[in-house]
């Protein structure tokens, strides 16, 4: 509505300048001229407007950046800007299930990897991510398995069985597989460093949690690995961030392939308590 009246007002400001070259009675140029003042303040208001709620930096690193996607045509590598701060891009969208129960780390990387136009799928993905191979067992009610900082811990495919998931060191390095030197891993960096990825058009795997807010500690144990104890979640998830705003983080959620957001501090949170995990391609 503000927009509207902008322009209604710079019309009528025109308009009125107009007018008075015009009118031939006096009464009717002093009109004019109250009026053109009217209108121009208005003008001048609502700009000021405007320039003040604008994110000038934001704005200004999305149009000044290098390699920045500017509403490009792109059917990939499109970057909608909704508004002053808000942006959002079109990246595939992939469901893990059925196949891939605990495959949403492999799944939330075909995406990724799809969105730079790589032929790869999410079951392929599956199969070439490294596995840890230690097993699941007990003893006197302590947990062994596997680290997830080294492979794929247990079964990806049945629920049945003991599993887990994997972190970012193996994704990173199947990353690299697929696109080299171009593979990035901003794991342990603010999250400010996925928003500066996202406003240049590149989407990016993080690793968080099926709720997408922190969990309360009653959620974690703690087994032993090969490399020592490690703190994990049965909650643990992975999806593709593609965008943000001033409230809320987008994303890509392999669990129902579909397209989310959730709160913006929330989702941080959660992010930040499963370690700052995050993969991009440049």
């Amino acid at each position: 509505m503000l927009i509207v009246a902008l322009v209604l007002s710079l019309l009528m400001f025109f308009f009125l300048f107009h007018f008075r070259k015009i009118a031939r009675k006096n009464i009717f140029r002093h009109m004019a001229i109250m009026y053109m003042i009217l209108f121009g303040f208005l003008s001048i208001g609502i700009g000021s407007y405007y320039v003040y709620n604008a994110n000038l930096p934001t704005l200004f690193n999305a149009i000044f950046q290098d390699k920045q996607v500017q509403l490009h045509t792109s059917k990939k590598s499109k970057l909608i800007n909704k508004s002053n701060i808000s942006y959002q891009i079109e990246a595939p969208v992939i469901k893990q299930f059925p196949e891939l129960p605990r495959g949403c780390e492999v799944t939330s990387l075909s995406m990724l990897l799809q969105f730079h136009d790589i032929e790869v799928n999410k079951m392929e993905t599956a199969e070439k991510i490294k596995k840890d191979e230690t097993s699941y067992t007990k003893k006197n009610g302590v947990i062994h398995f596997g680290d997830p900082n080294v492979g794929f811990v247990g079964d990806m495919y049945n629920i049945s069985n003991p599993g887990y998931g994997v972190y970012h060191k193996p994704l990173y390095q199947l990353t690299k597989d697929y696109v080299g030197d171009k593979a990035l891993d901003i794991t342990g960096k603010p999250f400010d460093s996925v928003i500066e990825l996202v406003a240049q058009g590149k989407p990016v795997v993080v690793i968080t949690n099926i709720t997408y807010k922190a969990l309360p500690d009653t959620n974690f144990i703690t087994w032993q690995t090969p490399n020592g104890p490690l703190d994990v979640t049965m909650k643990l998830h992975a999806v593709l961030v593609t965008g943000f705003d001033s409230k809320s983080i987008y994303f890509n959620d392999p669990y129902d392939g579909t397209q989310k957001k959730a709160p913006r501090q929330e989702f941080v949170s959660a992010w930040e308590q499963m370690g700052n995990q995050a993969i991009s391609i440049k």
